[in-house]
Formats: C-alpha cells, structure tokens, sequence
C-alpha cells in the first residue's frame, strides 16, 4: 500500500522555489532516511505531508487521499510528529504525562476535560518507552533528551500510520542521542509499527531500520531508493559537491568524511 505520494509537486511561496518537481512514493512499513544541509527543504517537505503547506504545483496523496479532495484534519489525526516546533507550542507547565496526552487530542494543549483514564493511557506510553522516571515532571524540567522521549510518546499516543521525526537528536549529547536512535529502532520492530521518516544532515544517524533514502538539496531530491545504492562515494560526491569518503562505524552505521 502507498501511503505518501508525490507527482510532480512544488511550492513556490514569496518568489522563491522552496521545493522543484517532487516524485517520490513511500510504501506502507517503510523506513525513509531524509538527508540534506540546513536549508535544503526537508522540513518543507514534512509541511506538504501534514499539510500545513499545500503545493504550487503538482499532486499529493497522503493515507490514500488525494489533497484538494479529503478532509485535511482526518489525514493529521493519522501523522504523529516529533518536532523543535512541537515542544515551541506546549506549555512548560505541563506535567509529562499531560505532555503525552496532549497527542491524543492531536494538540499543543489540553482543551477536553480528561480523567484518570486517560491518564493512565499517557503514563503506560511512556512506561512502555522506558520513560517512568520522568512522570509527575514538569517540561521545563527535563533535558533535551528527556523532552525527546515524551515527545516519541506523545506522537505514539494515537497508533498513527505515519510517523516523522525531525532532526530529533538536536541538542543532544553523545549518549543520549544513541539512547533515541535505540528507542526509535524499538518503534520500528512494533507489531503495529508506523511508516517512520528520519529527517537528519548528520548521516552517522542512519541506522539498519533505515532501509530507504531520500537525498534533498536546494528543494530537489537528487537520489532515492534502497539505502545499497544511494550511499556510494560518487553519489555522496555529487551530492555534497566535494569528494567523500565512507567511513563504517559498525555494520549498521556509517560517518560521511568530506575530503578537503
């Protein structure tokens, strides 16, 4: 089943081509890779899946329904977001598992009454995420890294068919950003796991789960496909301008070294 796809698509906003003749199809159960440098339109392209952006040009179908089409809020209801933007709208006040809750009701606030019930659904997320200790706390209390993992369980809340994490390691220190990597292969292995999008300029945190890739530059993807075939030294060079090497870090991982 295909559950996002693009024909042709471009938005163009203020005089300025954000995104240039997009073809991209993601199949049910898939894990994409989304690669590129700040400013290469990665967090626009999540926007056109949520629909926050609509394009210029072209045709989207998200969930199987096309845009222009459907009911917008039905096809977010299904997207669970991990996100800088994200934790940007939410009250520092809130307690974690309030946090969590708040992705039940696909918000940044609380605006239905909610008992212990569905309390409970919010602390078992988080539970399930090895997140315990971080019930009763306030946002403003956590770190990054704690922040990260009420935000997976908050996108969780719903069982969404897709789920995007972008640039979700921002701000985190060596340890806890390995410590997210594991919790989001974890997610992957799920009975009920989501169709995930990884969004990251740092290639070292491509994982095995991450068996597709997208690389976009300057609004355009210049490759995709199985990740085999796009993280060669020449498409790598083509991509970054400059040569590289590839360096393994272990049989799962690599680290792009530019040759300067």
């Amino acid at each position: 089943m295909t559950v996002i796809s693009m024909t042709n698509v471009s938005l163009r906003k203020h005089g300025k081509d954000l995104l240039k003749n997009i073809n991209w199809q993601v199949e049910k159960g898939q894990t994409w890779a989304i690669l590129g440098l700040n400013g290469s339109g990665k967090t626009t392209l999540l926007k056109l899946i949520m629909a926050e952006f609509f394009p210029t040009s072209g045709k989207i179908s998200v969930l199987g329904q096309s845009f222009g089409k459907t009911d917008i809020t039905e096809i977010r209801k299904k997207i669970g977001i991990v996100s800088g933007f994200i934790t940007d709208r939410l009250s520092l006040q809130l307690r974690a598992e309030q946090v969590v809750l708040t992705g039940k009701y696909n918000s940044s606030i609380l605006y239905k009454q909610y008992g212990d019930r569905e309390l409970n659904e919010a602390r078992h997320m988080l539970l399930s995420l090895d997140g315990g200790h971080l019930l009763g706390r306030r946002l403003y209390e956590l770190s990054q890294g704690e922040k990260q993992l009420v935000l997976i369980a908050r996108s969780l809340m719903e069982e969404p068919e897709i789920l995007i994490l972008d640039e979700a390691t921002v701000g985190l220190d060596l340890f806890a950003r390995e410590k997210l990597l594991k919790q989001i292969d974890r997610i992957t292995d799920l009975p009920t796991a989501p169709t995930v999008l990884y969004v990251t300029h740092h290639a070292e945190e491509i994982s095995a789960k991450m068996e597709h890739i997208i690389l976009l530059k300057k609004g355009e993807i210049v490759a995709q496909g199985p990740k085999k075939d796009i993280i060669t030294e020449k498409t790598l060079a083509d991509f970054f301008d400059n040569q590289v090497s590839i360096i393994p870090i272990d049989n799962d991982r690599f680290f792009i070294k530019p040759e300067l």
